[in-house]
């Protein structure tokens, strides 16, 4: 149960309230519920001002300020900048997610590992030589982490994923038979970074593979050897990013992008879904949508909904 007394209180704690409608006072909500499924008993938020006749009937609704609210309505209206921003800080405080500590004895980890505070490691990880891992990450289930992987604090590595095996790097010899190139770099990982269930981080040939700070890299993506991706991206499903690929600040990565080798993505660019960069693109700000990507308008991280 969720008091609407409460919750008010909690968005004046964080200062995102902006206005209410309706009397909360001694109203409870079972619940957080979809626009598409609502009941009289949970709470709602949209992003988008509805139309008077799409208000849900809902106890209550983290809304936009300019969004109408009926005087007849028997829904509460709380009134936000952000509702999305919101919903999340109500998630987070009235659903705390349970603190994971501990090492599993499932688990294969090598003498040399580091592993700092408060971290959590599950039944069937494999983590090699040399490693590092900082204070408060959580590594789930049935994560291989190669030798030689650096990673910082407060990071969360979901299960299946692969960091630090060798990238697919290979030479012709006299022969013209593939002949594999030693990988002997590493891969070095922020802080606050998360990598999704079953991705692929390849360590670099000679430098390290690099995941900048608060980079969040959804399920299924493959970022190749070398590759550097800068602070705060998103990386959303089955993206690709090829070997010695850079990728900028506040980037977004739409579901199955391409990066190509080499191409320098610069800082708040947008890449469109199932889009290719071929091409480096010289200028920040700059949303790439198509096979080639071509620019289609600015991209503006503040203030704008990727």
């Amino acid at each position: 149960m969720i008091e609407i007394t409460k919750l008010v209180r909690f968005f004046n704690e964080i200062g995102i309230i902006k206005a209410t409608k309706g009397n909360y006072e001694g109203v409870t909500a079972v619940a957080f519920s979809t626009l598409n499924s609502p009941s009289k008993d949970s709470i709602c938020w949209t992003g988008e001002i509805l139309p008077i006749e799409q208000i849900p009937q809902c106890r209550a609704l983290i809304c936009l300020p300019e969004q109408p609210a009926p005087d007849e309505s028997k829904t509460i209206f709380l009134f936000v900048d952000s509702p999305r921003k919101a919903f999340a800080e109500a998630i987070a405080h009235f659903y705390p997610e349970p603190q994971m500590t501990g090492i599993s004895d499932k688990s294969e980890i090598h003498e040399t590992v580091k592993i700092g505070k408060d971290v959590y490691i599950g039944d069937g990880c494999v983590i090699g030589k040399d490693c590092s891992i900082g204070d408060k990450t959580i590594v789930d289930a049935n994560v291989t982490i190669y030798h030689g992987v650096k990673i910082g604090a407060n990071c969360h590595i979901s299960s299946g994923a692969v960091i630090g095996a060798d990238g697919h790097g290979y030479f012709l010899d006299d022969n013209k038979l593939y002949k594999k190139i030693r990988h002997i770099g590493g891969v070095f990982i922020g802080n606050n970074v998360e990598i999704g269930a079953n991705t692929c981080i390849d360590r670099g040939v000679l430098e390290d593979t690099i995941i900048g700070d608060n980079t969040k890299i959804d399920n299924l993506v493959q970022i190749a050897h070398n590759v550097k991706i800068g602070k705060n991206c998103m990386i959303t499903a089955i993206s690709i990013i090829c070997g010695s690929a850079s990728i900028g600040n506040n980037c977004w990565l739409s579901p199955g992008s391409i990066v190509n080798n080499r191409v320098i993505l610069p800082d708040e660019t947008k890449l469109g879904m199932n889009s290719v960069a071929y091409r480096t693109v010289k200028k920040t700000n700059r949303c790439l949508v198509g096979d080639p990507a071509r620019v289609l308008l600015e991209y503006h991280l503040e203030g704008g909904k990727p």
